[in-house]
């Protein structure tokens, strides 16, 4: 049919596995395409739903911070404050800790309870 030389042949059958090549790079990218994940963190208002919140008079130091805008120091400081004054009789009780203004309150306070 067609009266190619070898070289001719050969440039063909490598432009042709090229060709298949990229096509199957293309198809698999495509089915293994990354999916769009929303990582929320814990600054985030939604983060932590109503029923999780966390009892300040019986929290541990990991589960303090948890809260937005807690880190380790804070949470010491709320556990020893609890330690040396008993436990909390309201959440309004954290604004006597260093550390903890009307901001940062404002943003824990419905992730808090006492009991």
């Amino acid at each position: 049919m067609f009266n190619l030389e070898k070289r001719e042949r050969f440039i063909i059958i490598f432009l042709v596995i090229t060709l298949l090549a990229g096509l199957a790079v293309t198809f698999y990218k495509k089915s293994n395409s990354a999916v769009d994940v929303k990582i929320r963190s814990f600054e985030d208002a939604d983060s932590m739903p109503a029923f999780e919140k966390i009892n300040i008079n019986d929290a541990d130091e990991t589960a303090l911070m948890r809260l937005p805008g807690v880190g380790q120091a804070l949470a010491r400081r709320i556990i020893a404050y609890r330690a040396a004054n008993g436990n909390f009789l309201s959440i309004d009780g954290l604004k006597h800790i260093k550390g903890i203004k009307d901001n940062l309150f404002k943003k824990i306070k419905d992730k808090v309870a006492v009991e």
